[in-house]
């Protein structure tokens, strides 16, 4: 009998970070606003920035409180990138889809 592997139940991450990029905001043809940011967020010593993309009005509302160099606090999800789009907002084969991003507390 074949064993239970383990369940994915879920798919949360939650970071502590610094924005190492520029906030780069648009909307979409269909009027949908996005922002995308790099956020380095590795221990001391240790090179990790993952790039961060939130969708939708929370976007908007986050954008004016937010700016490079700001420690900020992200929850969302991890997201594959497809195979062919290209990854030009940082060097990883995934990105994180934000629910939130939030100053830090000095």
């Amino acid at each position: 009998m074949k064993s239970a592997g383990p369940k994915v139940t879920g798919n949360r991450i939650e970071l502590d970070g610094r924005i190492v990029s520029s906030l780069e905001y648009r909307v979409t043809p269909g009027g949908t606003p996005v922002l995308r940011v790099i956020v380095e967020c590795g221990a001391r010593g240790e090179d990790l920035r993952l790039a961060v993309v939130m969708a939708g009005e929370k976007a908007t509302a986050v954008k004016s409180r937010l700016a490079p160099g700001q420690a900020v606090k992200v929850t969302g999800r991890l997201r594959a990138l497809k195979a062919g789009l290209k990854a030009t907002r940082a060097d990883a084969a995934f990105e994180v889809v934000a629910e939130s991003i939030e100053p830090a507390d000095s």
